[in-house]
């Protein structure tokens, strides 16, 4: 009898127990799904109030705590690649944090950290869950997507009603482009294309006929941000979703990419028109002008980014410490020898000065093996994402060195992190067996 009771309460407390890991596990799906409201309630309050309350930051932090525990309880062993990770890329913060005590540089350092591993870190909880519940995860990686640019397209409508942030300033008071009330723009840019880029490709493999519209709204949204990222990366999504899903022809003419060259070369020189139109009101097109024909076309492109890198470079090879150099010497070091300005905003860069060589092998690592992962086996007619994982991930590796704000995003990283995750929905084993029956 006694021996029944102790049976009964220990079945009882498992029950438990898993019902409060199913509890946070949902707590974690909901918030993935629903991030992009904790940028837009910071964006809020520091645009209405003047308040900084680090809502997304605070947010975030708890959300990469949460994944971190759940990836520990079914994988160990990834939990501690992951904290081994946090540890080599916090070597340089911390060090810096005992050589100048300066705590607003270790915050800032610390949290560019989270945003370098959080779609990396999104990834493997999804992952380690595939392997107990994958009917769950395709479930909420849908889920979590869609929610998400639902949100974002929101968003971008209460900007286009005058509400938010502007991307930028004209004479005369006036202004061009918003951001709705996230924040940053080129992180905008960057979560624009994650989202737009997985709804398009949805679109064109279940809702063909609606293409166009979604297409549309693409480039009218790329537009009302502004950014030179957001309107090439529209234009880039909109072409080439397509042509990624041609999968086995891709590296053949047909007659897809044939129809797509006319209204391609109409929308790119409609574009050029546009930005001449956009830089005149901006008042910035003469200062272009001397640009282009002072500093050549890599500084109209990189707009100044050239100089803030090369001064950067030269920082890291002749002012910077064996040390410094390996592990980085974050922004608090960097602001020591160039002052308010220290992020070239180009990510290779940046993140080689503040992280050093073994950062940037880790930022590096990241989207090759995604792309990698996704390039083999979007050419086969069974693969189901990687296609759009594949266009996506090479747009923004593209743009990081082009903009910047793409690594070390917050906006962007949980966006990410889910669209990678689709790769873990490839039956990649009955794709393989396929193509040696092929080969």
């Amino acid at each position: 009898m006694v021996a029944v009771q102790v049976l009964n309460s220990s079945l009882f407390r498992q029950t438990i127990h898993e019902q409060r890991v199913v509890f946070c596990h949902y707590i974690i799906v909901w918030m993935l799904s629903f991030y992009l409201l904790a940028d837009i309630a910071s964006g809020f309050f520091v645009l209405q109030l003047g308040i900084d309350l680090k809502i997304s930051l605070l947010y975030k932090m708890v959300l990469f705590v949460c994944l971190l525990l759940m990836i520990a309880r079914y994988q160990f062993n990834v939990f501690i690649v992951l904290l081994s990770i946090i540890t080599l890329l916090l070597v340089s913060p911390v060090a810096e944090l005992f050589r100048l005590p300066v705590a607003e540089y270790f915050i800032a350092d610390f949290s560019a950290v989270i945003k370098i591993l959080m779609p990396l870190t999104v990834f493997m909880y999804f992952a380690s869950v595939y392997q107990v519940n994958s009917v769950f995860v395709e479930k909420w990686l849908k889920f979590a997507l869609f929610s998400n640019f639902t949100i974002l397209l929101v968003n971008l409508a209460v900007g286009a009603l005058g509400f938010g942030r502007p991307s930028y300033a004209l004479a005369n008071d006036e202004t061009a482009g918003s951001n709705g009330y996230i924040y940053a723009a080129n992180e905008l840019g960057a979560t624009l294309i994650v989202l737009f880029g997985f709804v398009l490709h949805m679109f064109w493999n279940h809702y063909r006929k609606y293409y166009i519209v979604m297409a549309v709204l693409t480039l009218l949204c790329g537009v009302l941000v502004a950014t030179k990222t957001a309107m090439l990366a529209a234009i880039l999504l909109i072409f080439l979703v397509p042509l990624f899903n041609e999968r086995q022809v891709f590296f053949r003419l047909t007659w897809l990419k044939i129809k797509l060259l006319v209204p391609a070369t109409i929308l790119v020189i409609t574009l050029i028109i546009f930005i001449v139109d956009f830089l005149k009101g901006l008042g910035l097109y003469d200062r272009m002008m001397w640009i282009l024909s002072q500093k050549g076309i890599i500084g109209v492109i990189w707009s100044g980014r050239n100089e803030f890198s090369a001064e950067l470079l030269n920082i890291y090879v002749y002012q910077s410490t064996l040390f410094q150099q390996v592990f980085g010497q974050g922004g608090g070091g960097v602001a020591e020898h160039v002052g308010i300005k220290y992020s070239a905003e180009v990510d290779a860069v940046d993140t080689l000065v503040w992280f050093g060589f073994m950062g940037l092998l880790i930022c590096l690592a990241m989207p090759f093996y995604f792309i990698g992962r996704a390039a083999k086996i979007f050419l086969n007619t069974d693969s189901l994402y990687a296609p759009c994982v594949l266009l996506v991930n090479l747009i923004l590796l593209f743009l990081s060195q082009l903009s910047g704000h793409v690594w070390m995003s917050g906006t962007l990283g949980i966006s990410l992190g889910l669209l990678n995750a689709l790769l873990l929905l490839e039956n990649t084993k009955s794709i393989e067996y396929k193509e040696r029956l092929s080969a």
